[in-house]
């Protein structure tokens, strides 16, 4: 074999290993959720999105948006992380960069609206 084979058979798993993307299993979502309610419980602020991301990876989309207050008729940014696996998407709200809702599970309907911050 030479040594330019050599050097590409090489490569081909770190090739492989890059593609791959982990799973989000009902666990970290339990995770996520339990870490959630532990700090709504305690009336301290919420998880921001590097913690979510340490639990659940990077997003795959990540988008800026708005949502409505009900009580003040005004509307305050927002961001929505995107997680996709195996045809289906959950959706996170972030304001002020806390998560303002549980995370709905891979076989949970999603809400119809995320509670308002």
């Amino acid at each position: 074999m030479s040594l330019k084979n050599l050097a590409l058979f090489g490569a081909m798993p770190l090739l492989g290993l890059a593609s791959c993307k982990p799973e989000i299993s009902q666990e970290n979502i339990n995770a996520v959720n339990t870490r959630f309610e532990k700090l709504e419980k305690t009336g301290k602020k919420s998880l921001s999105p590097k913690e979510v991301e340490s639990i659940l990876g990077q997003p795959d989309r990540i988008e800026n948006a708005t949502l409505e207050l009900e009580t003040q008729k005004k509307e305050v940014p927002v961001t929505r992380y995107y997680y996709e696996q195996d045809g289906k998407t959950l959706e996170l709200h972030f304001f002020d960069n806390k998560l303002i809702n549980r995370v709905p599970g891979w076989n949970t309907p999603p809400e119809t609206e995320p509670k308002k911050p």
